[in-house]
């Protein structure tokens, strides 16, 4: 499990998250759904083949949206190592993981 997905793990289903995407180009406030093992799509015998984490959250509101993504109110989306935000923070502004440079 991988830092960000240890983080968001202490916080329980239904939490309230904001994640900030490519430092605040895209901004999501939303629920945390659920975490799950995932992998990269690859079949289990390729050499590329890669298990790691997931969380999905359901987006609740839509601060800001410069990348033009299509993101709408109770759309689930997934956030794992492959899909990291910059930021994520709780309701209050506390950060609950960084993404590091």
């Amino acid at each position: 499990m991988d830092d960000m997905i240890k983080k968001i793990s202490a916080y329980p289903n239904g939490s309230y998250l904001r994640l900030i995407w490519d430092y605040k180009k895209t901004i999501v406030e939303g629920v945390l759904d659920t975490i799950y093992e995932t992998d990269n799509g690859l079949d289990e015998n390729d050499k590329g083949y890669q298990e790691f984490y997931a969380c999905v959250i359901k987006i609740k509101k839509v601060v800001r949206n410069l990348d033009g993504k299509e993101l709408d109110i109770n759309q689930l989306i997934e956030i794992s190592r492959e899909t990291q935000p910059t930021s994520i923070e709780l309701k209050d502004g506390t950060i609950v993981w960084e993404k590091l440079s």
